[in-house]
């Protein structure tokens, strides 16, 4: 059993460095990157209370795996509100752009829905 243990070592130390080539930019070692993200999620994640399900393909659920393996993230759920809210972020163009319609068809559709409520009621 003893004799297992440096082979379990080096297969961890290589694990590690194909996780770290995998989503480490040139520079940056798994700990800054870590302390990055946990300011970030500590300033963006407050509040999450809201459950969202979604599927993912292999190579994102890898990835993704690689971040909570080497403790970037506590958790996939906190990993893909992490990744969400950045791409909100990057579109913000987009979401100006489409909001104020929302608003318009909410507000039309509130206005459907009590024309219909009959007189009284």
């Amino acid at each position: 059993m003893e004799k297992d243990k440096p082979k379990e070592k080096e297969k961890t130390d290589k694990k590690e460095k194909l996780v770290m080539a995998m989503c480490c930019p040139e520079g940056e070692n798994a700990e800054q990157i870590k302390e990055k993200v946990l300011i970030e999620l500590g300033e963006r994640l407050e509040g999450r209370s809201n459950v969202v399900m979604t599927r993912l393909n292999d190579e994102d659920l890898k990835k993704i795996d690689a971040l909570v393996e080497v403790e970037a993230f506590k958790s996939r759920s906190e990993a893909a509100a992490f990744f969400i809210n950045e791409g909100i972020k990057a579109r913000k163009d987009l979401f100006q752009k489409v909001m104020p319609t929302v608003d318009k068809i909410r507000e039309l559709k509130a206005q459907a829905k009590k024309s219909l409520t009959p007189a009284g009621q």
